[in-house]
């Protein structure tokens, strides 16, 4: 995938820079305006209101007038395009349509998808939906989601996976690499093998890394391809995030929710006493909505003017953090935010925090995996990272379990 760079000049005017070449669109505008809070009063958003009048279409990105119907279930959607000859002249006439459901769910999962796509998703105008990230939890709840309220199934996912390495020069280990991180998301994420594009691994340039870590299964990318759908789901999510701060607080944590999964980071230095939040976003506009959403939520985030990344420090705003379980959606990301939540023993809040939820435990590791666990070390395999490897799970949680049971160098 091509690195690009997306800054609206307006609500009309799309920038894009692809390659340090910059080109200027036409956003069609959409139907209407919206009520938001009749939205959350009938507990459904009306795709209708983020159906452009006008689809873009063909390389100049010409207009082509949009016809609508409404069945009351079901949206029924068509253009016709001319389409070039081979002396370029424009002699073919074609229709594209596209059925979609009329609503979609004012739902707790709705706003936590729709701050991934808002973090995670391509917005370049490419006649293409794009998801990528890295944990296969967050791509199954990405491809549910739009399987019950868009009925596009796991089987429409083309999709390639994107290693952080260098193309391999032996053989042998390219081999194992794709080996190594195709099965892994064959076997996790729910992706069809035949819809795999025939350049299945794909690798960068811009790094030094010769060796995949032992950990490191790529990046994972699902297309599908669909202009109509693509510029509808892209204006549904730019209006609908910018529209977050306007509501309570139920949709602005579930909205960060997905933000904090897909933007964030974690430094944890026990040492210099740095524990951080970063959450990074490259345009202002979209600084500016995290800040507002998070300040709904009594969460102070710092902002640096003409800097991407801003800052959730302080221990106040962390535990506020952990109690509204922001950081969730990314088990990665919360196993290290607890880690580093771990340092704040010496105040009061952390003690009420675990007694109030002493017996309460989010992402457990199920009793087999447990049982599992316990058996391969006391038959001879006492490598955490060889027991994580062969059960599927984390050296974190492999880790755990051998500390709870009295097992392993760190016995209770």
């Amino acid at each position: 995938m091509r690195h690009t760079s997306v800054a609206y000049l307006n609500k009309e005017v799309l920038v894009i820079s692809m390659k340090d070449k910059w080109k200027i669109y036409k956003i069609p505008s959409i139907s209407g305006n919206f009520d938001l809070f009749n939205f959350k009063k009938n507990k459904k958003i009306e795709l209708k209101y983020f159906i452009p009048k006008y689809i873009l279409a063909g390389k100049n990105q010409k207009e082509y007038p949009l016809n609508i119907d409404d069945d009351g279930y079901y949206l029924n959607l068509d253009y016709s395009a001319k389409l070039s000859g081979k002396n370029g002249f424009f002699n073919v006439e074609k229709l594209y349509s596209l059925v979609i459901p009329k609503n979609i769910s004012w739902i707790n999962e709705t706003f936590e998808v729709l701050g991934l796509l808002q973090a995670e998703m391509g917005k370049t105008n490419n006649g293409c939906v794009v998801f990528a990230n890295h944990e296969y939890q967050i791509i199954n709840k990405v491809i549910k989601w739009f399987e019950k309220e868009l009925e596009i199934t796991h089987n429409d996912w083309r999709w390639y996976i994107k290693v952080n390495l260098n193309n391999p020069k032996s053989e042998k280990y390219k081999k194992e690499v794709e080996k190594k991180v195709i099965d892994h998301w064959l076997n996790k994420a729910k992706i069809k093998k035949e819809k795999a594009y025939p350049t299945t691994v794909s690798y960068i340039k811009n790094t030094k890394n010769k060796q995949l870590r032992f950990y490191d299964y790529g990046t994972l990318i699902i297309e599908y391809k669909r202009n109509l759908l693509s510029q509808i789901l892209k204006r549904f999510v730019k209006e609908m995030s910018y529209s977050i701060p306007k509501l309570g607080e139920e949709e602005n944590k579930y909205f960060m929710k997905g933000i904090l999964a897909g933007e964030s980071s974690i430094t944890c230095r026990k040492k210099s006493g740095h524990y951080r939040i970063h959450l990074t976003a490259n345009e202002s506009e979209e600084r500016e909505l995290y800040q507002k959403c998070l300040n709904n939520l009594g969460i102070r985030i710092f902002k640096y003017d003409n800097y991407k990344e801003m800052i959730i420090s302080e221990r106040e705003n962390h535990m506020k953090l952990l109690k509204l379980r922001l950081l969730t959606l990314s088990h990665q990301k919360y196993n290290k935010f607890l880690y580093m939540i771990e340092q704040y023993d010496h105040f009061p809040e952390m003690k009420n925090y675990r007694i109030q939820f002493k017996n309460r435990t989010w992402h457990k590791i199920p009793e087999e995996k447990i049982n599992k666990i316990i058996e391969l070390y006391e038959s001879g395999t006492t490598r955490t990272v060889e027991i994580a490897e062969k059960l599927g799970v984390s050296k974190i949680k492999v880790n755990r379990v051998l500390r709870e049971n009295n097992l392993g160098k760190r016995k209770v």
